[in-house]
């Protein structure tokens, strides 16, 4: 295993890569974030964009805003209304497995004042689906991956809606290129790394057809061009921070989970929490694949923006990285219907090739970054987990 030098990530992320100097490209990015770019004169374009959809507006609503009724939801919709001084419709692609945590914190952002419409599909197909993605690809969220972005699309369309949010831009956050287009064009999401230009094609098949697909399937080229409004990343033209937006929902009201952070594989409780099947037992899946999870990916944020030093990521990756409590995937076996066994089996298949088996027969990583680089040994997990609960914040004002 390689690791950037800067923060914690391996470049076996897809679209990660290291540089020259051993530096990914996102911490790359988050350097260009903090010196280089003229956040002002991008605040001015994204103001202008927003006039511009006021003026064309014909309805009720000025944009959409794609949201899940996670912590960036609540920023991007109070943002775009309070500070844009659009009318938003809020648009959430619902999952058949959502969380009762999830639709609180959705709830409690409409009675802040927001219209919704909310998309979910049938659950008998999703249930399939994500059974087939698991078995095919060992990602049970691949099917729905396109459906995040196209519910937000397909509504701008059909209300003739001329303009639409999304939040950060995975191209420049995390290191997923698709350098084809403009940073702030969402459009061409579909492109990136992990949809990788997918159609519904290849969830053709074992009785489902094409009209089951239409919830996840991105409009045509014919139809955006005929729709003639603009999907553009939020983070592109403001200093993007999924932290801030947490100490932001958490003033509002925004619930957390209870869960002990050994059982998440992540030192956060207010993450990834609309969905426990692709908010955690999905993480595990991908550190089996790629060998690295949540962990990885949060504390690296934390890294590039000082709430950590390196050596204190690597203690909590050490600690949490890629850990999921049986039970979430008791939980997810039973709604699609398998076994656990069946669940580990398929699992197997898919781990890669970073993974060795010790002389207990245990899996584990081949030189992880804590055996490469040194590591915090003397604080404890409670103690490190409080430099970046954005909880701790709103105590201390």
């Amino acid at each position: 295993m390689k690791y950037c030098k800067s923060c914690v990530m391996p470049p076996t992320r897809p679209g990660l890569v290291l540089d020259e100097e051993g530096v990914c490209n996102a911490c790359r990015w988050y350097e260009k974030k903090k010196t280089v770019i003229d956040w002002g004169g991008r605040r001015h374009e994204l103001q202008k964009i927003a006039d511009e959809a006021k003026a064309a507006s014909r309805g009720p609503w000025d944009c959409v805003v794609g949201v899940s009724g996670g912590k960036d939801s609540t920023w991007q919709a109070v943002y775009v209304r309070d500070q844009l001084g659009l009318n938003p419709l809020l648009v959430q692609f619902a999952g058949s497995d959502g969380t009762e945590v999830g639709r609180v914190n959705l709830e409690n952002l409409v009675k802040m004042g927001f219209s919704l419409v909310s998309v979910q599909p049938n659950p008998r197909i999703a249930r399939q689906l994500c059974k087939k993605s698991f078995f095919t690809y060992g990602n049970i969220v691949k099917y729905s991956e396109h459906a995040l972005y196209t519910a937000p699309f397909r509504v701008g369309i059909d209300y003739n809606i001329p303009l639409v949010f999304f939040g950060e831009n995975p191209a420049l956050e995390v290191g997923d290129r698709n350098t084809d287009r403009p940073g702030w064009d969402a459009t061409g999401i579909k492109f990136n790394n992990t949809l990788g230009g997918q159609g519904i094609d290849i969830w053709l098949g074992d009785g489902i057809v094409e009209r089951d697909l239409l919830p996840y399937a991105f409009p045509s080229d014919e139809e955006m061009a005929s729709w003639g409004g603009r999907g553009i990343f939020m983070g592109y033209f403001l200093d993007w921070s999924g932290w801030e937006n947490a100490v932001f929902a958490l003033e509002n009201n925004f619930e957390c989970v209870d869960f002990d952070y050994r059982d998440i594989g992540i030192p956060y409780q207010h993450n990834s929490i609309d969905s426990f099947h692709a908010g955690f037992v999905n993480a595990m899946l991908k550190c089996t694949k790629l060998g690295f999870g949540h962990t990885s990916e949060f504390t690296s944020y934390d890294v590039r923006a000082g709430r950590l030093t390196r050596p204190q990521a690597i203690r909590l990756v050490k600690e949490l990285d890629g850990r999921c409590h049986p039970r979430l995937v008791k939980d997810f076996c039973d709604w699609i219907e398998i076994s656990t066994d069946d669940f580990w089996r398929v699992a197997e298949q898919f781990r890669g090739p970073m993974w060795k088996k010790n002389v207990q027969g245990q899996w584990v990583l081949d030189n992880p970054i804590w055996e490469q680089y040194p590591y915090e040994e003397k604080a404890s997990l409670e103690e490190l987990i409080a430099l970046i609960d954005p909880r701790l914040k709103l105590e201390k004002r």
